[in-house]
């Protein structure tokens, strides 16, 4: 045969096959140089069972509803007759324990059609006569009813009837179901795999715990995958790092970036850090690395962009900070919706991301504002009850109004939501300040811009 195409279809036929846990590592495989494994998404529900097992004969690979077609035109020089062939995938099947029906065809849409009808494995040669189910052809209730009618159950017996008949009887189209069943079927291969990641497996030859050791083997499998990634025109913006350790557990990085670069020194260093402020808590005999492919960046700013650091130049030094202070205290910071005398957080977890311009909106004025490290000492005059006179080390002034008082927290829950009370002041030069009373006497706390 010139071609030949397989088809495998699930034993659920029509239905989205769940995915299969990842394959288990080759534990027998060299560590001089460990093999990529490419992971795939499809534009259909994607069978990665199926699609793995069909990347170990064919590099042309279509992913169908419930299963997968792929071209296994060769493999007649190397395994044999299309017969042995079949014996291949359907001894791959068994040892990967995926069940279905698998059938050989020199037409594509012929081995789809056999595979999506008969159980077990079928191979068709050329000319081969092998009886169908009118059923299976996917002809409508009126037309089906009347070949029953007529005693014709099988595709046997509609070709028992001449063709230039049927054509004048049914119309054009009806040559499409007579080229299906006489192996002159049109669909074409049309692979529909797209990478999205890709993987990189190391065991090593004895447990290691020095973390110098770690980046130099490490450095190697992310120049692997990086360079994998480059060579299908995308870059990358989260590599996961999985060890396997001595006893039996595994240590989880995972580095995010909000920007996607394939620059390995930058991966590297990124990884050396993450790895320094959370060793893996045993000696580590495996290493696995996954990068996850993006859209590269695009070099060219705007014309009036203003200048500013490279982003990798701004996560070393995050993370080097993190390093020095602790993780929990670097980040970016976010509004809080309470009301505290500092209303703010660092989310840890989260990237600037910065933009050249940003859109003009229309805004209401507002107040910030500038809390005080430490805060004021002040003096205070009442007259009345009223404030009349503030006075700190920096500045005094008559009040010319004020507001308040208000509790310091909305944590009414907390100690100290009963123990500082608040007022905005404003003095006679219009400046506003944040006045606070505690048990330790009263402060300005702040002041508005």
């Amino acid at each position: 045969m010139s071609k030949l195409y397989a088809c495998i279809i699930g034993k659920e036929k029509g239905e989205r096959i769940r995915e299969k846990e990842e394959e288990e590592k080759d534990k027998d495989k060299e560590n001089s140089d460990p093999p990529l494994v490419t992971h795939h998404s499809s534009l259909v529900t994607e069978p990665s069972p199926f699609v793995s097992l069909a990347e170990q004969f064919a590099y042309r690979i279509e992913v169908l509803e419930g299963g997968v077609l792929f071209d296994v035109s060769g493999l007649e020089n190397r395994i044999g007759p299309p017969g042995r062939v079949a014996q291949s995938i359907a001894h791959e099947m068994e040892a990967h324990g995926i069940t279905g029906s698998l059938a050989l065809a020199a037409n594509a849409a012929t081995a789809e059609l056999y595979a999506r009808t008969k159980d077990g494995v079928t191979v068709i040669g050329e000319g081969d006569e092998l009886p169908l189910p009118l059923a299976s052809i996917g002809l409508d209730e009126d037309t089906l009813g009347i070949f029953h009618a007529l005693g014709m159950e099988t595709t046997a017996d509609l070709k028992g009837v001449p063709e230039d008949e049927l054509i004048a009887r049914y119309g054009r189209e009806f040559r499409r179901t007579l080229d299906l069943i006489g192996q002159r079927g049109v669909h074409v291969l049309t692979p529909n795999l797209k990478e999205n990641r890709v993987a990189w497996d190391y065991n090593l030859d004895f447990p290691v715990e020095d973390l110098g050791q770690l980046i130099f083997i490490l450095g190697h499998g992310l120049g692997k995958v990086l360079a994998e990634a480059g060579n299908v025109g995308l870059s990358s913006e989260q590599i996961d790092i999985t060890l396997g350790l001595d006893d039996k557990t595994a240590a989880d990085y995972s580095i995010r970036l909000s920007f996607p670069t394939l620059d390995k020194a930058f991966w590297l260093k990124l990884a050396n850090l993450r790895l320094g402020n959370d060793p893996p808590g045993a000696a580590i005999v495996s290493i696995r690395v996954v990068c996850h492919f993006a859209r590269p960046r695009a070099i060219e700013r705007g014309l009036f962009a203003a200048t500013r650091p490279e982003p990798e130049s701004l996560l070393l030094t995050a993370d080097k900070l993190r390093k020095l202070v602790g993780k929990d205290n670097v980040g970016v910071p976010m509004l809080v919706d309470q009301r505290l005398p500092e209303a703010f957080a660092l989310d840890a977890e989260k990237l600037p991301q910065g933009k050249e311009m940003e859109p003009e909106k229309e805004q209401r004025p507002v107040l910030a504002l500038t809390h005080f490290h430490p805060p004021l000492e002040a003096e205070i005059k009442t007259n009345e009850g009223r404030l009349i006179y503030l006075r700190t080390r920096y500045f005094a002034g008559r009040v010319a109004e004020y507001g308040g008082a208000w509790l310091g927290s909305s944590q009414w829950w907390t100690q100290g939501f009963w123990q500082q009370m608040e007022w905005d002041v404003e003095l006679d030069d219009r400046r506003i300040y944040r006045l606070a009373r505690t048990p330790d006497g009263w402060f300005v706390t702040g002041g508005y811009d």
